[in-house]
């Protein structure tokens, strides 16, 4: 079946239970086709707009789909399409609202953009007429719409989100992280998972993050019911890692950096980030513990490390954490994991360099000073002999 009949497909089967248009553009973002019966008025000023150039952007960085909201919570999944590197066709799904915003709040933000009152009226009916859909339901269109363009699968952590500079989507958003919160069944999966280090955890992630469902967990606060429901579920984790065999006090240090970390969350992005991360960081950990050849005292050193690279301690405070001798730790220490106490953790430090690299915009100098290399030429000699390449080398690569 060629792309055309799978869109058209794919369209009147949507079609059997939301009112969703599809929208297609040429390479110039000039449009070519829609099934909205307001088409022209739509496009020109709820998707177009002005925004041709952030669109380009994020088009030339990932083929993946995006799922874009503008400055009054309206949403569209958007799917390129190449053929090779050529940038062929943009296809666009929506507009809908994943919130039920009051007419009165979607008036006052029409109202700034100085329209008469005969078309602000118009465009609030419009708008009153727009399907309300979960963003679990979301994620499958986007999915789905993908492999119809393109015939590859993805999965929900592939999907990319483009927030309005204006006004960020989490103000009018109820981000269903479904992984973090899902149906019963699915959350004592999950724990599971966790207090036994299954290392196969992508795929339930990936499932429940379609499938799950959110309770409420806030009044009215769309960005505090996302922050409360990975709280709940690191506290969840973090008892089921003890029963795994964490240490009480890791669990505890890990607890707290997440939650001061989804406190500072000001973006959609980077609040499924620390999810995902946060569930990884807490089954890697027990597997590690559950497999370890180590004994607890060199293991406790090894957790303690990697718990504070962004801290300075010595030999000494090392010691300290397992009542040993500097002599006899470093010693029993080399014996077990074939390095000094110093080049394991400069050897995680790295590590971390790598994957900050790869996942933040910080520059080299802030990543070094981070991590406390002495210097940022120590840093990146040191990044060479590990990697083979210069940490700049490295970043250009991973993008």
């Amino acid at each position: 079946m060629d792309i055309e009949s799978s869109l058209a497909l794919f369209r009147d089967m949507i079609g059997c239970c939301h009112d969703l248009y599809l929208w297609t553009y040429d390479s110039g973002f000039h449009l070519i086709s829609s099934n909205c019966p307001e088409q022209v008025t739509v496009n020109d000023f709820f998707i177009m707009g002005h925004r041709r150039e952030e669109f380009d952007k994020q088009i030339s960085m990932n083929r993946t789909p995006i799922i874009f909201t503008n400055e009054i919570g309206l949403m569209w999944v958007m799917v390129p399409q190449f053929k090779e590197d050529e940038f062929l066709r943009l296809y666009v799904l929506g507009p809908f609202f994943v919130d039920d915003s009051p007419p009165k709040s979607l008036e006052s933000e029409l109202s700034k953009h100085g329209l008469s009152i005969s078309l602000r009226q118009e465009f609030l009916a419009f708008l009153c007429k727009l399907p309300i859909i979960s963003l679990s339901r979301i994620f499958e269109y986007a999915i789905m719409l993908y492999f119809c363009i393109t015939g590859e699968k993805i999965t929900v952590s592939d999907l990319r989100y483009c927030e309005s500079e204006q006004h960020p989507p989490e103000a009018y958003i109820q981000r269903e992280l479904a992984d973090a919160h899902g149906t019963y069944k699915d959350e004592q999966e999950m724990l599971r998972m966790v207090r036994e280090g299954d290392l196969n955890y992508q795929t339930h992630m990936n499932r429940m993050s379609i499938t799950g469902h959110l309770g409420k967990l806030s009044n009215g606060d769309p960005m505090r019911q996302m922050k409360n429901t990975v709280l709940v579920c690191v506290t969840l984790f973090s008892r089921a890692a003890i029963e795994g065999g964490l240490p009480p006090e890791v669990s505890y240090s890990l607890t707290d950096r997440y939650f001061q970390s989804v406190e500072a969350c000001t973006t959609i992005s980077d609040l499924v980030e620390i999810a995902h991360t946060m569930q990884a960081d807490f089954i890697q950990r027990v597997h590690r513990c559950r497999t370890s050849h180590l004994s607890q005292p060199v293991q406790a050193c090894c957790e303690y490390i990697n718990l504070h690279l962004d801290d300075k301690f010595t030999l000494e405070q090392l010691a300290q954490q397992v009542g040993y001798t500097e002599y006899y730790l470093s010693k029993k220490f080399k014996r077990e994991v074939g390095l000094t106490p110093n080049e394991y953790t400069r050897k995680a430090r790295l590590e971390r360099a790598a994957l900050l690299l790869r996942t933040t915009q910080k520059d080299v100098q802030e990543i070094s000073e981070q991590l406390q290399f002495c210097s940022q030429s120590y840093f990146a000699d040191h990044f060479r002999k590990l990697f083979g390449i210069t940490p700049t080398e490295y970043r250009q690569q991973k993008k």
